[in-house]
C-alpha cells in the first residue's frame, strides 16, 4: 500500500499520538499489550509430585544440580534426602540441635551446607549423608548459606549481623563482613564469584568486593527486611524479595530499581532465577508461587498447591523443575514451561 502525502500526515500523527500516549505508562505496561507491542509468553506449569507425610514444616529446600535429588530442612532439627522421581526418601541426617534454616548444595553436586538456629554451619556429603565440618562462629543463628560459584568459598549469614566467608576445603573462615545492622537473612554470589549479594531485617542490601572484602555499595531496598537475594545468570542485575510483599529487580552496576513486581498480598519469602535468566519465580505467605517474565515484569501464572506459608524454593539445573516447600510440611515438584 502507497499512502498519498495527505494520507501520509494524517497515519504520521496517529503514529506519534500512539507513541505519545504509551510514554506516559511504565514499561510493564507493554508486556500486557497486544502481540505487535510484545512477545507473548504462554505458561503451562504443571505440579509434577508432591512429597507429603512430613511431620514438621520445611524451613529450606535445595535441588541438586547432578542428580534427581531434593533436599530439606526443617524445624525437627533434620536434613532429608528424597528422590525427586520416586518420592521416596533416600537418608535422613541429623546432627543440628534447633531448626535447619538454610541449604544450598556446591555446583558439582558433591556436597551440602546447612545453616541452622543452633548458631552453626555444617558441610555434609551429598552422597553419604555424612558430616565433613561443622563451621562454628556466629552467635546468633545461621540463616542463610550460599556456595560461591566454583565450590571453594561458602558464605554464611546470621541474625548476628554479620556474613562469614569460609574455605570449603578445611572449613576455616577466610573473613567476616559487618556492615548490616540488623540480622543477616539473605546471601548471593555472583556468576562470576567477585561479588557478594548479602540482605537483611535492616531493609538493605549490601554488595561486597570478596577480593579485599570491601563494602561497595548500601541499597536501600525495600520497606521491610529483605528474605531472599539472586543474581540473574549474566551478572548484570539482581533479584530481591522482602516482608513489604514485592519483589525488585536492580542494575548492579548502578544499584538502580528497574522494575517492582507486585502480585502477592502477604511476605514474600523466597526467590529463584531460571538459568536462562527469563523468569523469576517467587514464594510467599499467601501461599503461591508466582511465576514473572524478568524482561518485561508481567505475571505469567500463579501456582497453587500448598495448604500453608511457602518458605523456600530451589530451581532445577535446566529450569524446568521447581521445588517448593513450606509450613504444611510438603515438598512441590513442578514442570515449568520452557
Amino acid at each position: 500500500m502507497t499512502l498519498k502525502p495527505s494520507s501520509w500526515k494524517k497515519f504520521s500523527a496517529l503514529v506519534v499520538a500512539g507513541i505519545v500516549t504509551l510514554g506516559v505508562f511504565p514499561l510493564h505496561f507493554l508486556a500486557s499489550a497486544p502481540p505487535l507491542l510484545a512477545q507473548q509468553r504462554t505458561p503451562s506449569s504443571r505440579l509434577l509430585r508432591t512429597i507429603g507425610d512430613l511431620a514438621f514444616p520445611i524451613f529450606a529446600v535445595a535441588y541438586s544440580p547432578t542428580a534427581p535429588v531434593v533436599v530439606s530442612g526443617s524445624n525437627e532439627d533434620t536434613i532429608k534426602f528424597w528422590n525427586t522421581e520416586t518420592g521416596e526418601l533416600n537418608y535422613t541426617a541429623s546432627v543440628h540441635l534447633d531448626d535447619v534454616r538454610a541449604l544450598d548444595i556446591s555446583p558439582n553436586g558433591q556436597l551440602l551446607a546447612s545453616g541452622s538456629d543452633d548458631n552453626t554451619a555444617n558441610l555434609w556429603n551429598m552422597e553419604t549423608g555424612q558430616l565433613i565440618y561443622t563451621l562454628y562462629g556466629h552467635t546468633k543463628g545461621v540463616r542463610t548459606v550460599a556456595f560461591s560459584p566454583d565450590g571453594q568459598t561458602l558464605a554464611t549469614g546470621s541474625w548476628d549481623n554479620t556474613v562469614k566467608l569460609w574455605n570449603v576445603e578445611n572449613g576455616q573462615i577466610i573473613r567476616t563482613l559487618s556492615a548490616h545492622e540488623d540480622g543477616v537473612d539473605a546471601v548471593a554470589f555472583s556468576p562470576n564469584g567477585a561479588t557478594l549479594a548479602s540482605g537483611g531485617l535492616d531493609n538493605n542490601v549490601k554488595l561486597w568486593n570478596l577480593n579485599t572484602g570491601e563494602l561497595i555499595t548500601t541499597i536501600p531496598a525495600h520497606d521491610d527486611w529483605v528474605s531472599s537475594v539472586a543474581f540473574t545468570p549474566d551478572g548484570r542485575n539482581l533479584v530481591t524479595s522482602s516482608y513489604d510483599s514485592t519483589v525488585k529487580i536492580w542494575d548492579v552496576n548502578r544499584g538502580q530499581l528497574l522494575q517492582t513486581l507486585q502480585g502477592h498480598s502477604f511476605p514474600v519469602y523466597a526467590i529463584a532465577v531460571t538459568p536462562d535468566g527469563r523468569t523469576i519465580a517467587s514464594a510467599s505467605d499467601d501461599r503461591t508461587v508466582k511465576l514473572w517474565d524478568f524482561a518485561t515484569g508481567r505475571l505469567l501464572e500463579t501456582l497453587t498447591g500448598h495448604e500453608k506459608s511457602i518458605f523456600s524454593l530451589s530451581m532445577g539445573p535446566d529450569g524446568r523443575r521447581l521445588a517448593s516447600a513450606g509450613n504444611d510440611n510438603t515438598i512441590n515438584i513442578w514442570e515449568l514451561p520452557r
